[in-house]
């Protein structure tokens, strides 16, 4: 009888307890990885959206020197300074080495947002001074609101 004793309560047991437990234990630890992994995201996305910024401003810079670059090489043909410039920041070589963001007859499409159109601008009424002049000049003051 002992042994018909102890088969019975072998087949009273069930497993329903240690599949509950580990049910429970694998849920949680996989509601904790999602956790973990979305924190992740979150913490990746706010750093993600502050390159942004420097993104675009690096974006803007660069059309910037582009179009400045463009200019000055534009102008080395007629203007003596702007040919030492261009020979000084070596322009020519990236004219060479850049011809599609150098282009002088195709506009930029890494235009810089604040250009402003071209106007004619009517001619000076006095020479141009040089370097020189311009230091020993003296300093021209706005003139001053007259009370009514």
């Amino acid at each position: 009888m002992p042994s018909r004793k102890g088969s019975s309560s072998s087949s009273r047991h069930s497993l329903f307890w240690p599949l509950l437990i580990f049910l429970l234990g694998s849920g949680t630890f996989t509601v904790y990885q999602v956790m973990t992994m979305e924190d992740q995201l979150d913490e990746v996305t706010r750093a993600v959206d502050g390159m942004d910024m420097k993104v675009k401003r690096a974006e803007y810079e660069k059309a910037k020197f582009f179009g400045m670059a463009r200019d000055i090489l534009r102008l080395a043909a007629k203007d003596p300074n702007a040919e030492q410039i261009a020979n000084d920041f070596k322009l020519h070589q990236l004219q060479a080495a850049q011809p599609v963001l150098m282009a002088l007859s195709t506009p930029s499409t890494l235009a810089p947002t604040n250009a402003v159109p071209a106007q004619a601008t009517p001619p000076p009424n006095f020479a141009p001074m040089q370097p020189a002049q311009l230091i020993n000049a003296p300093a021209v003051r706005p003139p001053s609101p007259t009370p009514k």
